[in-house]
């Protein structure tokens, strides 16, 4: 595996959870579609895109790993 790919996700995940941890605590909180507030909209769906960036991922990772069947 790429270095480059690797310090990319570990730049995503440290990103990921600044903004899942740290940052919805600051953000204002409006509504959307009059019942969905903000910080519930970062949580249901950030975890979505962190899904599919982790799948790939570990994919790839497992591609180059000979040992593991």
């Amino acid at each position: 595996m790429k270095k480059s790919v690797t310090i990319l996700f570990i730049a995503f995940n440290i990103v990921y959870f600044f903004v899942d941890y740290i940052l919805v605590t600051f953000l204002p909180n409006p509504l959307f579609f009059g019942w969905l507030t903000l910080h519930c909209a970062i949580l249901l769906f950030m975890p979505i895109i962190a899904a599919v960036v982790w799948g790939v991922y570990y994919n790839a990772f497992f591609k180059t790993q000979k040992q593991v069947p």
